[in-house]
């Protein structure tokens, strides 16, 4: 009975570790987020969040919103993975970060979605579509888009940055 009671006082303490790394983070985050616009002499407020997958979810808003976005959102692509690293590097852990800025990956998944679907119908037609060039992110929303549909399958092909989604009629 001993051995019960131990255990679960280390699970307790396991978990008071992983909030607290969770929380020093999110501070991580903010700080690093708010000197970057500073050294940019960009505008925009920075909030961010632990989700309840344990991420930490940092959005910029307001402000310089195409600035940090860049041309089909590589310049906010290259910040997250700055901002990962840093927080990480801080936590020294693994730390799952995002980053948004003005609800972009949301406005940028329902058209990658929107274009997987007509893409799929096209490809019930014509047997097969080959999309454009897309980073992992935006092939999984393809992926997921088209495994609900009837039919219809795809997979992705070539070597990153050139990468792409094939979707294809089911023989």
């Amino acid at each position: 009975m001993e051995g019960a009671g131990a255990g679960s006082e280390v699970e307790a303490q396991e978990f008071v570790d992983a909030e607290e790394i969770l929380e020093d983070a999110r501070e991580d985050a903010l700080d690093f987020l708010e000197g970057l616009l500073d050294a940019m002499e960009a505008d925009g407020d920075v909030a961010a969040e632990i989700t309840e997958e344990g991420v930490v979810a940092a959005e910029i808003s307001g402000g310089d919103g195409g600035l940090l976005i860049g041309s089909r959102g590589q310049t906010l692509e290259a910040l997250q993975e700055l901002l990962r690293t840093v927080v990480q590097r801080q936590a020294q852990t693994r730390v799952r970060v995002t980053l948004d800025v003005e609800g972009y990956r949301q406005r940028r998944k329902e058209a990658v979605r929107r274009v997987a679907k007509e893409m799929a119908a096209r490809a019930l037609e014509e047997g097969e579509v080959e999309l454009e060039s897309m980073n992992a992110y935006e092939r999984k929303i393809v992926h997921e888009a088209v495994a609900d549909i009837d039919g219809i399958s795809s997979v992705s092909e070539g070597q990153d940055p050139r990468r792409r989604v094939i979707i294809r009629r089911d023989p």
